[in-house]
């Protein structure tokens, strides 16, 4: 079986590719705007295509208005999910973000607003509680909480906090 020539391929049949490459790779997970770019860019080179650049900011476009690609709805999302879910912080989450090719206004904004002190303090203490059960805590206990907390992306001043609200710092 012989694959047609990338170069005589019309420009309606080069977005279509591009498309089904978009809605594809949509389909295993949501993805991030900046994501599905870098993945028809990588497509576009694959095709030969000159300039690929309107053809995929139109994609872009198109998969926004449908509701298929939304990165503040994911942004939000996926900071819940990490700090409440997997008990992971700020500093866990922020190189994830970054990652994905978010800008770091956009990662400072979204942390400000989904991943406030108040809020990982009550993931930390519903953390703490339930590693805890009913064991007394004791200063080795407290260490390797407070170890575990700092590898899993969460700040000192905030742990430190965790364990004075819950009355168990000694």
């Amino acid at each position: 079986m012989s694959l047609p020539q990338k170069n005589n391929l019309s420009l309606e049949e080069l977005k279509s590719i591009l498309e089904n490459t978009a809605i594809r790779y949509l389909s295993f997970r949501p993805r991030f705007k900046a994501e599905v770019v870098n993945r028809l860019a990588t497509k576009a080179i694959e095709l030969q295509i000159k300039d690929p650049i309107a053809l995929i900011d139109q994609i872009t476009q198109s998969l926004e208005k449908s509701g298929f690609l939304n990165d503040s709805q994911l942004l939000e999302s996926f900071i819940r999910n990490k700090l409440q879910n997997k008990f992971k912080g700020p500093y866990w989450i922020r190189p994830r973000l970054a990652h994905f090719g978010l800008l770091k206004s956009e990662i400072d904004v979204a942390m400000k607003k989904f991943a406030t002190k108040e809020i990982q303090l009550e993931v930390l203490k519903t953390f703490i509680a339930k590693r805890l059960k009913a064991k007394s805590l004791d200063l080795p206990l407290k260490m390797r909480l407070y170890r575990l907390l700092a590898s899993r992306g969460f700040g000192q001043d905030v742990i430190s906090q965790a364990f004075d609200l819950d009355g168990q710092l000694e």
